[in-house]
């Protein structure tokens, strides 16, 4: 859809003033970050209704609505199956790890070298790793919310992944996690209002499901209507996307950030539960824009969206509204991907200064200079963030591909660390490198990528279970850790605070 000058002046101006209203929002937040745990934890006092907000938001993110609406176009219901996955993922984090709040870890690498003898050797290593987990996420946010700058106003990609950058890095630098709570709390109510609005216009406008059914049968893709659109994709190709969203809730370290910052554990679970049924009924949402899409896509010879199935809810919240009233709802677009990379941003920072600053340095950072410190480190982890994205393209296809490549292993080490009491430090470590060393050569080595997605479609599955079978068999061959709960966590705050000689 061609935008005049008028209307995507229009867009520009609302879009600044929403930015410059969660910035206050920032401002103010700001006043109540006395230190450090403040800045990045947000003082570990949030509530059930807080929690449920931040979460809710961070799951209705880039994947499950620009990415899920996307493959509704492509393939019908198929685009409900992230949420599924999604949902799945949050009950496994509601109801296998959400007991870790009192043990006031600041990061879950702190969580991993606890779980595996208070060794800091795991927690050296897993800092590195984690912070290229969540610049994994951050990448992909932000080509999620260029996708929908680029649609609306023209701008090249890269300038488009600056703007986003910029439209989330200022408020979280000026408030930190209390700031990306706020904010999320807000942005889910417009997200869910966006969203529900367009969907309940989008299926008359495409001429009802009568329309949607005949659009994809003339296609070819009859398949599209079927039980989650099942009957079009192989068993192994549903169950590797459902799984690949799943597990890497499980193992993304945003997630565990929210439990370190509850005010109980009691609040961490029941927000994660709720959050997962949230998703799980908005799941469905994004599908029927998908496929609504397709039908008036397809019958009005929209060339852009039918060679980019990404621009879908752009050009549908802009059909089906028109364009002023659209314009302004593809902030709550915006907003799905802005929510989710202000707390993988807050996650990545805190994993930099809290572990990776002390592992390189040698000493901890002093507690009066942390915030400042905290947003030299949103500064350096935005950049490396943005320089991933120039390696990213599909939305989906980069979820699958890059984080199903380096996130599952992590969450085969949480498992090992916390359900397997004979799992030692060694078997910590080869669970991550073998998973990991699996997952790069998957994307870097076009024969082995080939030949792993014949058989399993992408590599979430088979690097869960490398990491998993590596992680058993070497915890087997080296001596059990015999070090007490106790005495793990005097380890774990020893590293924390160690100050180099």
């Amino acid at each position: 859809m061609d935008f005049s000058l008028e209307h995507r002046t229009f867009f520009i101006v609302g879009f600044v003033i929403y930015i410059a209203i969660l910035i206050v929002i920032g401002i103010i937040s700001s006043r109540k970050n006395k230190d450090g745990e403040d800045y990045l934890l947000a003082g570990r006092k949030l509530p059930f209704l807080l929690l449920l907000g931040t979460v809710s938001a961070t799951l209705i993110g880039t994947g499950s609505s620009l990415g899920a609406t996307a493959n509704g176009f492509r393939q019908g219901w198929y685009g409900s199956l992230y949420g599924l996955g999604g949902a799945i993922g949050m009950f496994v984090l509601a109801f296998l790890f959400c007991s870790e709040r009192d043990y006031k870890f600041m990061t879950l690498s702190e969580e991993m070298q606890f779980r595996f003898g208070g060794n800091k050797k795991i927690r050296n290593v897993m800092g590195f790793f984690l912070f290229i987990a969540e610049v994994a996420w951050l990448g992909n946010h932000m080509n999620g919310g260029a996708t929908y700058l680029s649609y609306v106003t023209g701008l090249q990609p890269i300038t488009a992944r600056l703007i986003t950058m910029l439209a989330f890095g200022i408020y979280v630098f000026i408030g930190g996690y209390l700031a990306v709570v706020w904010t999320d709390n807000i942005q889910v109510l417009l997200i869910l209002g966006g969203f529900i609005l367009i969907v309940i216009k989008a299926v008359p406008a495409a001429g009802g499901w009568q329309a949607i059914n005949d659009a994809y049968a003339a296609a070819g893709k009859s398949e599209a209507i079927s039980f989650y659109g099942l009957a079009g994709v192989t068993a192994m190709t549903a169950v590797s996307l459902a799984y690949t969203v799943g597990i890497s809730q499980v193992g993304t370290p945003g997630f565990r950030t929210r439990v370190y910052s509850a005010v109980s554990n009691s609040a961490a679970k029941k927000a994660f539960f709720f959050s997962g049924i949230v998703l799980f009924l908005f799941s469905f949402i994004p599908a029927v824009i998908g496929m609504s899409g397709f039908a008036i896509a397809t019958r009005e010879g929209a060339a852009a969206v039918l060679a980019n199935p990404n621009y879908t809810f752009a050009y549908m919240a802009t059909t089906i509204l028109g364009p002023t009233l659209g314009l302004m709802f593809l902030i709550a677009g915006l907003s799905a991907t802005l929510s989710s990379a202000d707390s993988d941003a807050m996650a990545g920072i805190t994993i930099l200064l809290v572990d990776i600053y002390s592992t390189v340095t040698g000493k901890s950072i002093p507690k009066e200079k942390m915030v400042a410190y905290s947003r030299v480190g949103l500064v350096i982890t935005l950049l490396v963030a943005f320089l991933a994205t120039l390696f990213a393209q599909d939305i989906i296809g980069y979820i699958s591909n890059v984080v199903g490549s380096l996130i599952p292993s992590i969450a085969m080490m949480m498992i090992l660390g916390k359900y397997w009491k004979r799992a030692t430090w060694q078997g910590g470590m080869a669970c991550i490198f073998c998973g990991t060393i699996f997952g790069l050569l998957y994307l870097f080595a076009a024969p082995f990528r080939t030949a792993v997605a014949g058989v399993f479609t992408g590599p979430a599955i088979p690097v869960s279970i490398v990491a998993l079978l590596a992680g058993i068999i070497v915890s087997l061959a080296t001596p059990k850790v015999l070090v007490s709960e106790k005495e793990a966590m005097r380890l774990v705050i020893e590293s924390r605070e160690r100050i180099k000689a």
